[in-house]
């Protein structure tokens, strides 16, 4: 079997579907908005976007009482933070600040989002989303036919 990361080597430069899954403390329908990305958990510690992780089980550690759903991703390129976790780096700039710049240099190298894996699976991926730049993340979501919000 195929690790994750191995299975994005052999996909570069070609479409990534990957099924994703997203917690929160109130259902809503997609798009994603912007203004509430780091509203639930942290300041986007893998970039500026929109957050999914590989495993169902983790959504319930992210949102213990909320909901969750699966959706399909669609990325081009994605970072991998396994090997060069760039948002960790030691910076005199407020977190916010280095973070939208970092993730808007990625965006124009040509990068879509970001990931992290453990044991060879997909922990997290970001969709990097930057609108007043140009580049809606909602763009490579996708809602998946029959899905919809579940409580925890």
């Amino acid at each position: 079997m195929q690790s994750f990361s191995e299975y994005l080597v052999e996909a570069k430069g070609k479409k990534l579907f990957i099924e994703g899954w997203h917690g929160t403390r109130k259902p809503f329908k997609p798009p994603f908005k912007e203004t509430l990305q780091g509203s639930e958990n942290d300041d986007g510690f893998s970039g500026k976007g929109f957050y999914f992780f590989g495993n169902e089980e983790d959504v319930k550690f992210a949102v213990p009482k909320g909901y969750k759903q699966k959706f399909e991703i669609k990325l081009k390129n994605a970072y991998n933070l396994d090997k060069d976790d760039i948002f960790s780096k030691d910076t005199d700039l407020p977190f916010g600040q280095y973070r939208d710049e970092e993730t808007l240099r990625l965006l124009k190298e040509g990068y879509d989002g970001a990931y992290r894996t453990m044991n060879g699976k997909l922990e997290e991926v970001c969709v990097f989303s930057f609108k007043k730049e140009g580049f809606d993340g909602n763009k490579k979501i996708k809602t998946i036919k029959g899905e919809d919000w579940e409580k925890i």
